[in-house]
């Protein structure tokens, strides 16, 4: 059995950081065409906005302001769904303090630096999803630190969560150079706690998991993937034999000249990580301290087993 002590964690006042990012922007247009789809105008999302910000004037232990842009993706992420961002907003504050230690220095990473990838590309697919591309740029597997890799994707689903204004994301998982000794290093309870964080505090949608270069022993790594996704999800992973299968799900001008497309090449994509984690770092500070002051805690909204770690993990021979 797994047990996941859950620490009471205080915060101090928290600022409002307010800022525009390039490489998760999406065009009017597509903004226009999202809320369509929703059957949604910006009257109502304004409405809406307000009534989650009453009700978290409301909620004393979840302290900090919270931008309009950052309410707007908040809605856009659950569907439009009050309740349902009520939760998450719950979650993010909770969640997060609770594994402290995935967010600790997390402000410090240097994307191109890490040893996997979790980079956005600029360009939405026609289905309005932000492709995440998963690759090793080192291939020693002394270097691969699975709190690392976790520390880089959650300080990006920290920007994503606010500036992100897609439909969801469309995860490419480039395995090439990813051995057994890779794999020997991951660890289901960690990888469980990222992907609750993940979901759970960060909206993060999953459209689809695309593997490409993938290596024989791939049924090993579905087989742990399957011990912590959820059925919905684990069912949208697809084995790609080939690029030109790729491109059936992921169209060729979405994508780094790296798989034959025409945008930016992924070396030239993290230098502009780099460059923007490293201007964020007060705001990424900021965000690893705004989580839920339990002290202050309403009786009424005592949390629940958000986190979900309970339960029994097989041990997985790699023989």
């Amino acid at each position: 059995m797994i047990f996941v002590i859950m620490a009471t964690v205080h915060i101090s006042s928290v600022k409002s950081f307010h800022f525009e990012m390039d490489l998760l922007r999406v065009t009017a247009d597509e903004r226009a065409q999202i809320l369509k789809l929703y059957d949604v105008n910006d009257a109502q999302l304004k409405e809406d906005i307000e009534i989650i910000k009453t009700w978290k004037s409301k909620q004393p232990h979840l302290q900090g302001d919270l931008s309009d842009d950052f309410l707007e993706k908040l809605l856009l992420k659950n569907k439009f769904s009050i309740e349902r961002c009520k939760e998450k907003l719950e979650n993010y504050y909770t969640l997060r303090g609770t594994n402290k230690d995935l967010l600790e220095g997390f402000e410090k990473i240097i994307p191109s630096k890490e040893a996997l990838t979790f980079l956005p590309l600029h360009k939405l697919t026609p289905n309005y999803e932000r492709v995440v591309i998963m690759k090793l740029i080192n291939l020693d597997p002394k270097c691969y630190d699975l709190t690392s890799v976790c520390k880089f994707a959650l300080a990006v689903s920290e920007m994503m969560l606010r500036h992100d204004g897609s439909l969801g994301v469309r995860l490419l998982i480039d395995q090439t150079g990813f051995t057994l000794r890779h794999l020997a290093r991951w660890n289901p309870v960690h990888l469980l706690r990222f992907y609750n964080l993940a979901e759970k505090a960060y909206s993060l949608r999953f459209f689809g998991i695309e593997f490409i270069n993938y290596p024989q022993f791939i049924n090993k790594v579905l087989a742990i993937l399957k011990m912590f996704l959820r059925p919905k999800i684990y069912d949208r992973i697809r084995l790609h034999e080939n690029l030109e299968s790729l491109y059936k799900i992921i169209p060729k001008e979405c994508l780094p000249v790296d798989y034959g497309g025409t945008n930016s090449k992924i070396s030239d994509l993290l230098e502009k990580w780099d460059k923007e984690v490293e201007k964020q770092q007060t705001f990424l500070l900021d965000c690893s301290n705004t989580v839920a002051n339990e002290d202050l805690r309403p009786p009424e909204s005592q949390e629940n087993d958000l986190f979900g770690t309970g339960g029994t993990f097989k041990k997985l021979s790699l023989d």
